[in-house]
């Protein structure tokens, strides 16, 4: 170890890779000030109703572990920073960023730490490397990892002289802007996607899709008389369980949208064999033995998603034969969500009788899987999502929900059999290869994240560009850091009275 570094710090440290001449690896604690303890939380509740009814200047951004996550009406700090996650932060993903710059004036709450380096020359070269190193020797816990700040003051990293740096920096940032125009050109494509998966459903639930195939070919059976055999069928059976036909509003067709021949307009609880009924949601187990269940998440997307991720074990053991368990083709809704995704629909495609369904979702069941397909497509298509946001309801709009009886009352356009099997078809088949398209997206997206990496690796490790003799060593800055108290380097931020 380089005996100036030494003997000006308690943090100089080895390192995993040697260096090249000149450079020194430096724990975080000796080269950053932490002002964790000005940071505060306060809940999303809380926020909304702060900000109601005030102007957007009065406003300022709110911080957490990965980013902007809302406004305040009021400031904690106003001098540069880096910000580091806490916890929430995708510790153990090399290819994701967990620090990020942030200016002004800002709040910032607990899950992100304040770092503020002695020596300002060096905030870019550190954020690159707060995004670059290996976080797993440094974070715990067993369901969220977290990085203390005892573990934040141990982290090493590569310090290079000053000058040296800037040059590294520099050539990283135009990098990166190569990076950033591609990455900018796959959101534009992924919004590209979006806005044809809308246009698509919505040109399929209002007969345009199939314009061409119905001039083509005559109904043998209109959308009424598919209602009629429908009603006919259900004839002389008992109310289905969670279905109270009194509940049922008369259908108001003024305002719908105007069908074409051969079209019928009907409420979900019509279509029904059995629900709309509410899912059941215990305590999770803490040791994996009860009955497995869905999360929120497993239909988030508009389809099913029976990876680990979205499946949890019970505190309970549900019996065997249970309604509570999930039947392959059970159409799910979520009943409740933020309002982008309230209402959102899936079709459960997996095992009978081994899932059983959260209370933040309703189970409807149908006669056949062509129509089950039929009203998911619809609760999916901009009609659908419009007729859920507009009916559900919650404390601030943070957690609107929908109830059973919104559902029974949900409008349905019915086409002719024969026509619906095509628009089934035509749909499937056009959003199978937008699937495709997303699935090269996502790849070309991962291979910029590793090409990000790729050169922080150069850039660390002294290869991106050529050294220069005649630097300063790194070692004459740390110890002129090690002279100097620590200190705040910028502007402090001053508390407004709102703040308090």
């Amino acid at each position: 170890m380089d005996a100036a570094v030494a003997a000006g710090s308690d943090y100089a440290t080895d390192g995993p890779w040697e260096l090249p001449e000149g450079w020194t690896w430096m724990q975080l604690g000796g080269i950053v000030d932490i002002h964790d303890h000005r940071r505060r939380p306060i809940k999303s509740e809380d926020r909304q109703i702060r900000i109601a009814g005030k102007a957007s200047s009065d406003l300022f951004p709110y911080y957490g572990a990965t980013g902007q996550v809302g406004l305040i009406d009021g400031f904690l700090f106003d001098f540069p920073a880096i910000l580091l996650g806490e916890d929430g932060a995708p510790f153990l993903d090399r290819q994701r960023a967990k620090a990020y710059a942030v200016d002004g004036r800002y709040w910032v709450n607990n899950h992100a730490h304040i770092l503020t380096p002695r020596e300002s020359a060096i905030s870019s070269w550190l954020l690159h490397a707060l995004n670059f190193i290996d976080y797993e020797p440094h974070v715990g816990g067993t369901t969220r990892l977290k990085l203390t700040k005892a573990q934040l003051e141990r982290i090493t990293v590569p310090l290079a002289p000053l000058p040296e740096q800037r040059r590294i920096v520099a050539r990283v940032d135009a990098l990166f802007a190569e990076i950033a125009e591609g990455e900018a050109a796959l959101a534009d494509a992924r919004k590209g996607l979006n806005t044809f998966r809308r246009a698509l459903l919505k040109a399929a639930v209002s007969g345009e899709l199939t314009k061409d195939w119905r001039a083509a070919n005559p109904a043998t059976e209109t959308g009424h008389d598919l209602l009629v055999r429908i009603a006919n069928e259900r004839t002389g059976k008992a109310a289905p369980r969670g279905r109270r036909r009194a509940d049922v509003s008369p259908l108001d067709i003024s305002s719908l949208p105007e069908l074409p021949n051969g079209w019928a307009w009907a409420i979900l609880g019509d279509l029904t064999i059995s629900g709309p009924t509410n899912g059941y949601s215990p305590k999770k187990s803490a040791d994996g033995s009860g009955t497995l269940a869905l999360k929120l998440t497993a239909t988030t997307k508009g389809q099913i998603d029976l990876t680990d991720r979205a499946i949890k074990s019970l505190s309970e053991t549900i019996p065997p034969g249970s309604d509570l368990f999930l039947k392959s083709g059970d159409l799910l809704f979520q009943r409740g969500n933020t309002p982008e995704y309230v209402g959102i629909a899936a079709v459960y495609d997996g095992p009978s009788d081994k899932y059983v369904y959260p209370d933040l979702m309703i189970r409807v069941r149908t006669a056949t899987s062509s129509l089950t397909e039929w009203i998911w497509r619809v609760a999916n298509s901009p009609l659908g999502r419009k007729y859920m946001m507009d009916k559900a309801s919650g404390t601030a709009g943070t957690m609107p929900k929908i109830s059973g009886e919104i559902l029974r009352n949900f409008p349905v356009p019915i086409p002719p059999p024969a026509e619906a099997d095509e628009i089934l078809r035509r749909v499937s088949d056009a959003l199978a290869a937008a699937a495709d398209t997303l699935l090269m997206l996502d790849a070309e997206a991962a291979d910029a994240a590793r090409l990000k990496q790729s050169i922080l690796k150069a850039a660390f490790q002294g290869y991106l560009v050529p050294q220069d003799p005649t630097d300063e060593p790194a070692t004459a800055l740390l110890a002129r850091l090690a002279a100097d108290p620590p200190a705040i380097r910028g502007r402090r931020g001053r508390a407004r009275k709102s703040d308090a």
